[in-house]
């Protein structure tokens, strides 16, 4: 019982006039793209860089330019696929913020709310990685490879109802490099990986890069942002826009009156998306509502999965997917599971060490601690063998993960060999190093999120203290956690990034850039609200990152990127934990997916949308679950994508 929650003032009216607010920004308006003028602030900016946003002709286009097009890869949804219906899924912590950008907003739902949905100018094929139209219908490659022409869909709309034009891509521009947002890695993005844009007509734009890119349609292809929407953009941004969701191209959006703080969020399907016909878009994102409940005990997830309150549960730890074998409704044919082996870059789950705290910043120190954490005996107890070791940072990008990075072995004696180099030789009576000069004792507090991870702590804990290392556990809901962890008041941080990128990305979790800042007083402090969650302020390494962002060819790409990689290990600010590479999930049989299950890229069913809810075969399953009539129990592996087979 949380009796503090009586101690709260009321919020109910709160709520509701935050309710009556979003619905009234939501209110998709009536409008055509003559309609929606430009931001005087943003047509300003505009005009205070002519170097970077052009504005011309459809007669000035380049002649003879190559326009093409992708409409020969195979489609890869289900055109037996059923438009309608709610599905319910769980989620361990409600979100902080409905921001798509700015403090706080890089949190676990942000994939539900947008990534999973967001449509750019071209979007790579799940399967064959080619680029597909998006919000663009044909593009074009200068002869040097640094400008893409690009078509735009006049069908195009946000999911207010607002139609999208060029004036939405000059503004993204606009957006994101403003100190409004608070938000420095799309500041550094938008700014210094773009030499410019320019607007032909509503329809067609060229956008250009600093310097030859190895693959320019993947380099420029960026989302819209909805002018109209941002048009008052100021400092008050991270408080004005926090409870709001910016409008997409996507076909959900968050409905502001089912919004139930720290319970649920639903998202309503638009009527008549802009892109339900064509050839890649056609038969996805079929449910009419998702709905996401929050339910922070896993274990009750679980529970509430079997009773059919939740209609699928992706499953990732492995005392509840082999104790699902046991559970009658698996026996009886009513819930299936299903293992999809996907092939995409690894998230980076380990141990991020914050290189600014005391102790951390030895290198010794830092070598130690990789040979103090037992990860495979995590992998071959905790996760039942089913886990396999992760070795790099850069891990599952094919040729350009670097294959002479291998994660440092347990070694207790080698462990300890590094503590004494850094000072620590004496034990105390439990056991733990100590440095008799500092009298500093040999022990960080090891956060992470308090879901059921949290659970294999005590095994690294028992095997750093074999070598003298004492890990304090510290398990923090997952908003609070990732606050912690952004604002670098952590020591040892034990989390993951997902990775979506085409080639291995360093500069957000690596630069000097985003790991200090300088006070008026000359005082350096930790940068807060970035990725650099380890504070590493490696110069060389730093200049190796920004010669890896102006790579103009693959082999340069592939020498710098391996550089990195190796420099990155030596430095041991990262203790590489474990690698997954199937998604595991049980579903109702209502549920339906297409006979492939996943897509190659893709390691969750919500990612490409290619699944569906039967309301029949519902209807007859809630039936049968009322007589003994059983079905024959579906365990199926998909193992298609599987590189190791």
């Amino acid at each position: 019982m949380n009796t503090a929650a009586t101690a709260r003032p009321p919020i109910a009216p709160v709520i509701t006039s935050i309710l009556i607010l979003l619905t009234f920004l939501f209110a998709a308006p009536t409008t055509t793209a003559e309609s929606i003028p430009v931001p005087p602030q943003a047509a300003a900016y505009y005009k205070s860089r002519p170097d970077f946003f052009h504005f011309a002709t459809p007669a000035d286009l380049p002649k003879n330019l190559q326009w093409q097009t992708n409409l020969s890869d195979p489609e890869f949804a289900s055109p037996d696929a059923k438009r309608g219906g709610t599905i319910t899924f769980s989620i361990a912590t409600y979100p902080p913020t409905l921001r798509r950008v700015g403090p706080n907003a890089n949190h676990s739902f942000r994939g539900y709310s947008y990534d999973n949905y967001y449509i750019a100018l071209t979007m790579p094929h799940p399967n064959t990685d080619n680029p597909i139209p998006g919000t663009a219908t044909h593009w074009a490659i200068s002869p040097d490879r640094r400008t893409v022409y690009y078509k735009l869909n006049p069908d195009v709309r946000f999911n207010d109802g607002q139609p999208v034009t060029a004036d939405d891509y000059l503004f993204t521009f606009y957006f994101y490099t403003s100190p409004h947002l608070q938000a420095p890695w799309y500041k550094d993005f938008y700014t210094n990986e773009f030499a410019g844009i320019t607007k032909y007509d509503d329809y067609t734009i060229a956008i250009t890069l600093p310097d030859e890119r190895p693959d320019p349609v993947y380099n420029t292809s960026i989302e819209p942002t909805p002018r109209n929407f941002f048009k008052d953009l100021d400092a008050t941004y991270p408080i004005s826009h926090q409870l709001r969701q910016q409008p997409t191209t996507g076909p959900y959006r968050i409905n502001p009156d089912k919004l139930v703080p720290e319970q649920s969020i639903t998202l309503d399907r638009i009527p008549n998306w802009w892109a339900d016909k064509l050839r890649y878009y056609r038969h996805r994102h079929n449910p009419d509502h998702v709905i996401f409940r929050v339910v922070r005990d896993p274990s009750k997830s679980y529970q509430m999965f079997l009773i059919g309150d939740l209609d699928l549960m992706e499953i990732r730890i492995p005392k509840f997917w082999y104790a699902l074998n046991n559970e009658a409704p698996l026996k009886n044919g009513f819930i299936e599971k299903h293992t999809f082996y996907y092939d995409r870059p690894c998230p980076t789950w380990g141990l991020f060490l914050n290189t600014f705290k005391p102790g951390l910043d030895n290198h010794h120190v830092r070598l130690g601690i990789q040979h103090a954490t037992d990860w495979q005996r995590v992998i071959s107890t905790f996760f039942r063998g089913d886990y396999q070791r992760l070795n790099n940072f850069a891990e599952g990008f094919g040729k350009f993960t670097n294959p002479a990075v291998r994660a440092r072995p347990y070694n207790p004696t080698t462990a300890m060999r590094h503590f004494a180099a850094a000072g620590y030789t004496q034990r105390d009576p439990d056991g733990i190093l100590r440095n008799p000069l500092t009298n500093t004792r040999l022990s960080f507090q090891l956060t992470s999120r308090d879901t059921d991870v949290r659970k294999c702590l005590p095994t690294l804990i028992d095997s750093a203290r074999k070598a003298g290392l004492e890990f304090r556990p510290e398990a923090l809901e997952t908003t609070t956690f990732f606050k912690k962890t952004q604002e670098k008041k952590h020591d040892i941080a034990f989390t993951a990034w997902n990775v979506s990128n085409k080639y291995p990305t360093f500069w957000e979790s690596f630069h000097i850039e985003n790991a200090i800042t300088t006070k008026s007083d000359g005082t350096i402090i930790p940068k807060r609200q970035t990725n650099n969650i380890t504070s590493t302020r490696d110069k060389t390494l730093s200049t190796l990152i920004d010669k890896y962002r102006a790579a103009k060819t693959e082999d340069e790409l592939l020498r710098l990127g391996y550089e990195i990689q190796q420099r990155i290990h030596d430095d041991a600010c990262f203790v590489p934990a474990y690698k997954v590479v199937t998604s595991r999930v049980a579903l109702w049989r209502w549920i339906r997916t297409t006979p492939e299950f996943g897509m190659k890229s893709s390691d969750d069913i919500f990612e490409t949308g290619t699944f569906w809810i039967d309301e029949t075969i519902k209807k007859e399953t809630r039936t049968l679950q009322t007589t003994t009539t059983t079905l024959p129990p579906i365990i199926r592996i998909h193992d298609q994508y599987n590189t190791e087979r």
